[in-house]
């Protein structure tokens, strides 16, 4: 009997105890900063951290979740960099936690606001979950001027890029492909910043760019460094001759003296012969004989020496009559290399000789070459049909000067002035004489 009432009275407590309200267990306390490094007013294009902290007194069974951030007016992103490791001593208490860093480039000016958000996470052996709002942040931005010709803002701490060409050793075809590899690297700017390389198209080459590589650089701690993109394009070879690829540039702003640079790679230069036989990737041994001289008449040099042989065995055949063009050609070379009007244009050279005999045998030299071609033979009959009396006292004073002895004055440029006209007159009365008659005669004689 007194057992069953113990029964009965331990029952009763229980009850009485279930129906009382429980107050649900504290949250393991959490704590969460956000900072910008470096601190201070950005520049328009320019790259910052967003530093978050999130530290607790317990420990984090997994890393805390930080979401995706949409801020407008500015590429934010959630970079991918190792969180470090964090580790406090407040009142006297260890605090241990994580750090996470956005990327944030503006672009635009003027003061940008990055809201409050929840980050998430689970603490302790019993896994519990906890979610904290962090404290807003503002960004002050100032404006960037960009200079003639730059429409796109990139600002770093350097920049390098690079270019790699394959094939390397040349020896290009005709259905060969060439391709151009361009890499940008920038240390302290996201590689979603950094400008595609653009591959302008060239006759005779047909175009295939590949899509781009992008991705961040960090170091051996996790943390961001900079940006580098991969931009990649194969070139088709659809004619033969001589190609260029032009060069590439970027136009950028060293963040630590802001003065405006420009990175280039060299232009690419390269020449495409006939296409030659197509190689396989594992040829077989002894091809045979017949494909492999196939293959080499195909090419530049088998076609050369097929075009000189067949241009050897022309001359050869057509022999006499090749020495007979050739000895024309020599003898039409030599005329008009001798002709009249080189002959007096060694006269007019002479406007300011002072030397008598010089001018008269140069004179004499025309005379004798004029006449092959049909005029007079002598000074006396250029005078007496084509000159006049003051052409007759300068060849006479000349002449004087030089037999007579008696010292009589000349002047070489009045009497080469004087032969130009006479020419003048004998070349335009041969002109008239070549001169068919427009008209025929009006009185035709039986």
């Amino acid at each position: 009997m007194k057992w069953l009432i113990g029964c009965l009275l331990y029952l009763s407590v229980v009850l009485a105890y279930a129906d009382e309200p429980q107050a649900p267990p504290a949250s393991p306390p959490v704590r969460v900063r956000v900072h910008q490094e470096p601190a201070g007013a950005l520049m328009q294009g320019e790259t910052a951290r967003i530093v978050v902290d999130v530290l607790t007194s317990d420990f984090f069974i997994d890393a805390p979740v930080l979401p995706e951030l949409h801020v407008d007016g500015a590429y934010l992103s959630l970079s991918a960099e190792t969180p470090g490791h964090l580790v406090e001593t407040v009142d006297g208490q260890s605090w241990s936690g994580v750090s996470r860093t956005y990327l944030i480039t503006p672009l635009m000016s003027g003061p940008i606001d990055i809201p409050s958000f929840e980050i998430t996470a689970h603490l302790g052996a019993e896994r519990t979950p906890v979610a904290v709002q962090t404290q807003p942040l503002s960004l002050e931005v100032r404006a960037l001027a960009l200079p003639a010709g730059v429409t796109e803002a990139l600002i770093a701490r350097s920049l390098k890029i690079t270019q790699t060409i394959t094939p390397e050793d040349g020896g290009l075809h005709v259905g060969d492909t060439l391709t151009r590899r361009i890499e940008i690297s920038a240390e302290g700017a996201p590689a979603m910043m950094l400008p595609p390389s653009t591959f302008a198209p060239v006759d005779g080459l047909t175009l295939y760019p590949a899509s781009p590589v992008v991705r961040d650089a960090v170091d051996n701690h996790g943390g961001f460094v900079g940006g580098t993109r991969v931009d990649t394009a194969s070139y088709v070879i659809d004619h033969r001759g001589h190609y260029t690829l032009p060069p590439i540039s970027v136009r950028w702003m060293d963040s630590h003296t802001h003065e405006w640079r420009e990175s280039t790679v060299s232009a690419v230069h390269f020449h495409a012969w006939w296409g030659g036989a197509n190689k396989p990737r594992f040829a077989l041994p002894q091809r045979g004989f017949m494909p492999r001289l196939i293959g080499w008449f195909s090419s530049d040099a088998g076609l050369a020496i097929l075009t000189f042989a067949v241009l050897a065995g022309l001359g050869w055949y057509f022999r006499a009559w090749c020495a007979r063009q050739w000895q024309r050609w020599k003898e039409w070379r030599y005329r008009w290399r001798h002709r009249e009007a080189v002959a007096f244009r060694a006269v007019r050279r002479r406007r300011n000789e002072t030397s008598a005999a010089a001018l008269s045998q140069t004179v004499d030299a025309w005379v004798r070459r004029a006449a092959d071609d049909g005029a007079p033979a002598s000074i006396d009959g250029w005078v007496s049909r084509y000159g006049d009396a003051t052409l007759r006292d300068h060849w006479s004073a000349l002449q004087d000067s030089l037999y007579g002895g008696n010292g009589s004055p000349w002047s070489a440029h009045a009497l080469v002035d004087g032969l130009a006209a006479a020419r003048r007159q004998w070349r335009r009365s041969r002109w008239r004489w070549r001169q068919q008659p427009a008209l025929p005669p009006l009185n035709p004689t039986a």
